[in-house]
């Protein structure tokens, strides 16, 4: 994500919805570790909680960018969403 403040995970594979919950939970990670911590925002726990298929992330400046990405990649794997989700970075 060097550069690139915004990070769009999107769940290709979560068209029968049977990934929303484990969504909504890596959300919620993302949010303890990004969010409440001042690192970038990923619109808070109510867009969170109506996740389906995508969520964003986007650092709070340049700096933290690679901190940001490196807890992306972790809580991917950690909730084993890592396969299942096409991450870009703009």
């Amino acid at each position: 994500m060097p550069g690139q403040k915004i990070a769009t995970i999107f769940f290709p594979s979560n068209k029968d919805g049977h990934l929303t919950t484990r969504i909504r939970n890596l959300g919620e990670d993302l949010w303890r570790e990004i969010e409440s911590r001042g690192l970038g925002d990923v619109g808070g726990l109510k867009t969170v909680d109506k996740a389906i298929d995508t969520l964003v992330v986007r650092a709070e400046n340049a700096q933290l960018v690679g901190q940001v990405k490196k807890r992306i990649e972790n809580l991917l794997k950690v909730h084993l969403l890592h396969k299942l989700a096409a991450v870009t970075y703009k």
